[in-house]
């Protein structure tokens, strides 16, 4: 007997509910798609700063969709431990699928679980002020441990902005949406819910108060599963397949490349990382020179400008000549992935996952 009682959960409605299957099923669900598509957010940040011309920072302007999986799988299954548990689950996946944080993932994403675990517990209902700002915290909140982990030293006015931003899409894109999707999963019932949770939604929103909402939602999510097919199908690259590197546009010799073709290449450089958040002293990196490897591809007589594109979409463009002239311009293999040494440019130009250079 007393075994059954610690085997049991309270929800929102003060029922004793047990961990069923569906609940199980639910969290893996959400929390596997969430660390999947949590590259094409990073993707989708990084088309912000080159649309708004800043190298970070625009971003947290869709950080609320980092957490949305976790508010929408705790708002379904209505059970404390749920949104902790979404965390660590989506943490670990994104891990897996080829995080550039590596582990440490795993503990941003765990915090943002456990804050919405924390700011629905002390709300005690399951309501739009509470999915908003336990979505806004758990989003600011990856601000604040990036900080604390890589980058010491951030001017506080910064911070403070890029973490309102962060603050106010996760209300937004963390909670509201994600409270928006609830309601329309309880009212099409594709599976049984809690008899609780179903009941509270019937009972606080009105069918026809909510197809003006519904319709927005619906937009939303087709608008962002769409980008989502095209960056998936166009963009990303599975993990785990090796570093290879396309050379294309306009050049006589379009390829696709593995640095350990032209080992013979190989150069040491010595660079500092300047950049406006990140300082890396001098040290020594040893890759196959820009430069070498556009000469093997032949760029045409007319091409003025080289993109170094990132799998993730972050962008930078340099001007051709002056990379051809550059003997402190390297790309090295770095964690299965290629990394673009700039030596000469500031921070914003060190490019992380390199899988492509398009001269035009």
């Amino acid at each position: 007997m007393e075994s059954t009682r610690n085997n049991t959960l309270k929800t929102d409605s003060g029922k004793a509910r047990y961990w069923h299957n569906r609940d199980l099923l639910i969290i893996a669900i959400l929390s596997g798609l969430g660390g999947v598509m949590s590259t094409y957010v990073g993707y989708l940040g990084n088309l912000l700063n080159r649309m708004l011309g800043v190298p970070f920072g625009a971003g947290q302007f869709v950080a609320g969709l980092h957490v949305f999986w976790i508010v929408l799988a705790a708002g379904l299954v209505r059970k404390p431990g749920a949104a902790t548990m979404a965390g660590l689950l989506k943490g670990v996946i994104e891990l897996l699928t080829g995080s550039t944080h590596g582990v440490v993932i795993v503990m941003i994403s765990l915090v943002q679980g456990f804050l919405v675990e924390v700011v629905l517990l002390l709300w005690r209902r399951h309501s739009l002020p509470a999915y908003m700002l336990a979505g806004g915290l758990a989003a600011a909140s990856n601000v604040v441990m990036f900080q604390l982990l890589y980058f010491s030293g951030a001017p506080i006015t910064y911070l403070f902005f890029i973490s309102t931003l962060a603050f106010f899409s996760g209300a937004l894109l963390g909670g509201s949406f994600a409270m928006s999707v609830m309601e329309m999963v309880f009212q099409a019932r594709p599976i049984r819910m809690s008899g609780a949770a179903s009941h509270d939604f019937q009972a606080d929103h009105k069918r026809q108060r909510l197809k003006g909402r519904h319709w927005i939602t619906l937009g939303l999510t087709l608008a962002l599963s769409a980008g989502a097919l095209y960056y998936f199908t166009f963009v990303f690259e599975l993990p785990g397949r090796g570093p290879a590197l396309r050379v294309e546009g306009a050049v006589e010799n379009p390829a696709t490349l593995n640095l350990s073709q032209m080992s013979d290449a190989t150069t040491t450089i010595t660079a500092e990382l300047i950049g406006e958040i990140t300082h890396v002293p001098p040290q020594e990196y040893t890759g196959i020179p820009i430069w070498v490897i556009l000469k093997q591809v032949e760029p045409l007589p007319d091409a003025v400008t080289l993109e170094v594109i990132a799998s993730d979409g972050y962008t930078v463009t340099f001007n051709l000549q002056d990379v051809m002239d550059d003997h402190e311009m390297v790309l090295i293999e770095e964690s299965d992935t290629l990394r673009l040494i700039a030596g000469a440019y500031p921070g914003g130009h060190w490019v992380k996952m390199v899988n492509r250079l398009v001269v035009r």
